[in-house]
């Protein structure tokens, strides 16, 4: 998959979409907001030293609340959860195998940025904890094999644009990284896992 075009093309919409309803957007307002949001989330897996990654979709929404000042300025927070279709598998040692799945994404953070054309540009971080399930398969000695699932904590961090489409409807664009903590503890083995996720939201302001 060409995740670099799939970024564009999601641009392309979400700059396109308010152009296409009304000849000139509404300005941005704060307040409650709930979205419903879809992406590209590539995972990538390094065990025992050895990488790999995979590109899924990633599902999900997002509820916050942002306030904006006098100047422009704009701060507020969130919390939200997704889902994803993405399983990696990487090579460990000769024909053995790792695998990982991963599995739903809770966050919560704040977000921070000013009013540009009418739309917030902003960047985000905060926590995250994502669960995941992790199968080692020993071709040559099965009694190695097996399959473990964690909850995972880690932090995020971000940055987007969301513009208004009319009063109290918007769309936006993301991009997030995400970084899980991990241990030996968690599934048996010395493994790093962190994803990058390419979004698109729509939602609404109440």
């Amino acid at each position: 998959m060409n995740t670099k075009f799939l970024f564009a093309s999601v641009a392309a919409l979400v700059i396109a979409t308010p152009a296409m309803a009304q000849d000139e957007a509404p300005e941005f307002k704060g307040g409650a907001r709930v979205e419903a949001r879809i992406g590209v989330d590539d995972v990538v897996l390094k065990v025992e030293g050895e990488s790999g990654s995979k590109v899924g979709l990633s599902y999900g929404g997002e509820v916050g609340y942002d306030y904006v000042t006098n100047s422009g300025f704009v701060i507020g927070a969130y919390a939200g959860i997704d889902g994803s279709t993405t399983k990696d598998c990487t090579e460990v040692f000769g024909n053995d195998e790792a695998c990982l799945k991963a599995g739903r994404n809770i966050t919560a953070g704040v977000r921070a940025g000013g009013v540009v054309r009418s739309g917030l540009l902003y960047v985000k971080g905060g926590y995250s904890n994502g669960r995941a399930t992790i199968s080692y398969r020993d071709n040559v000695a099965p009694v190695n094999n097996f399959s473990e699932s964690g909850n995972l904590d880690g932090w995020h961090v971000g940055a987007g644009y969301e513009l208004p489409i009319s009063a109290n409807t918007y769309a936006k664009i993301e991009y997030v990284f995400t970084n899980y903590s991990t241990n030996d503890d968690d599934f048996g083995i010395d493994a790093d896992l962190q994803r990058h996720q390419g979004l698109v939201g729509f939602g609404f302001r109440f």
